[in-house]
């Protein structure tokens, strides 16, 4: 097949990673791919992928005279690439290639992907685009699928749901053998590590988190947490403040962006998704459980799809200190439940999530929207 995903966008996301390892994983396979999008941190993905990139075309702007120069720019590729297929992932370049296409390539399917966690608006203009200009939409999640056939109006039969995938070798229990991160933060061997990998936000519930760690660290004075992640709308500052006025600061461990995270999570005894929103892809959720980890993950975005509640690990609602240190507590306390909750978690990630998984799901897709346009 020939593929042309677009992904107007210079920052890494959710969807930014969907549609980087779905390029690298189908290109792999022997698939012709080509991946347009902007300057930034997917291009330079790309480019160390080895993906032929297009970096050319820009969407994320209100400016007619761009708007036909983009216009012009597509028909050109879509024309001289002849594609089979063409995937938008970000809203606003949605509709363009979709229109495009009708002219200058009719026979190609559209598949629109749709992994951020915002639902799709519900205005006119995009049912239209959805319904017109649109064959299909490849959704993360059933939410997002729910979400689609809601507020478009787009029939269930219209919509495939394609899960992310996780890199199982790269993220694997045998990274415990060589991870030197417990040693680097002063972590003893008798004491059990929690993590949590998310950027410094509201919405990824580090207050939540703080509160009902207090609560362990009343019973079970050999615990430690792990905060890994960048700034963003909070500081480490103002979380180092939180845990001093909950009598928690000598057991908060806070690291920044680490290139190396796989290593990382290795070190790690317990995975944690505290986020009261967000998670259309729940990135960490996945490393979690490749790494062979028991995850306590809060009831957004696709979580309660991809962490099996009560098998690799538990499900609790957002927002909910007690209900969350209720749940680390029966972690801590059980040696026995947290490895065998962790073996099954590598054996979901390997079965359910694997890159090959997610390839070979995506593929099997993009085929069987190509036999239903050629029937038509």
């Amino acid at each position: 097949m020939k593929i042309i995903q677009i992904l107007n966008s210079p920052n890494w996301s959710a969807a930014s990673n969907y549609c980087i390892l779905a390029s690298k994983e189908l290109l792999a396979m022997g698939h012709e791919v080509l991946l347009i999008t902007e300057p930034g941190i997917p291009y330079n993905k790309a480019i160390e992928y080895n993906i032929p990139v297009n970096c050319n075309l820009r969407l994320n702007h209100r400016n007619p005279r761009k708007f036909l120069q983009a216009f012009k720019l597509l028909k050109t590729i879509f024309r001289e690439f002849k594609p089979d297929i063409i995937s938008a992932h970000i809203n606003e370049g949605a509709w363009m290639p979709g229109l495009v296409a009708r002219y200058a390539c009719p026979d190609a399917v559209v598949a629109r992907i749709r992994t951020d966690i915002d639902a799709p608006k519900g205005h006119f203009v995009n049912r239209y685009v959805h319904n017109h200009w649109v064959d299909h939409i490849i959704a993360g999640s059933n939410l997002h699928k729910q979400n689609c056939h809601d507020v478009l109006d787009y029939s269930n039969e219209k919509i495939s749901v394609v899960y992310g995938g996780v890199d199982t070798k790269l993220f694997s229990p045998s990274n415990r053998l060589t991870s030197t991160f417990r040693g680097e933060v002063g972590v003893k061997n008798d004491e059990l590590l929690l993590g949590l990998v998310a950027r410094l936000s509201p919405v990824k519930g580090h207050k939540f988190l703080i509160e009902a760690f207090s609560e362990v660290c009343k019973v079970n004075k050999k615990v430690k947490l792990a905060c890994i992640g960048y700034e963003s709308e909070l500081s480490f500052d103002w979380l180092k403040e939180l845990a001093r006025e909950h009598n928690v600061a000598d057991k908060l461990i806070c690291v920044g962006r680490r290139t190396n995270i796989e290593k990382v999570i290795a070190g790690i005894d317990i995975g944690l998704i505290t986020s009261i929103g967000s998670e259309a892809n729940t990135r960490a959720g996945l490393e979690y459980m490749a790494s062979g980890k028991p995850v306590i993950g809060t009831s957004v975005g696709v979580v309660p799809e991809v962490i099996a509640d009560k098998v690799t690990g538990f499900i609790i609602p957002h927002s909910d200190s007690r209900a969350l240190s209720e749940a680390i507590m029966k972690l801590v306390q059980n040696n026995a439940m947290r490895q065998l909750m962790g073996q099954s978690s590598r054996y979901r990630a390997e079965q359910v999530f694997s890159l090959d998984k997610f390839a070979q799901n995506m593929e099997k897709t993009y085929r069987n929207l190509l036999e239903r346009k050629s029937v038509k």
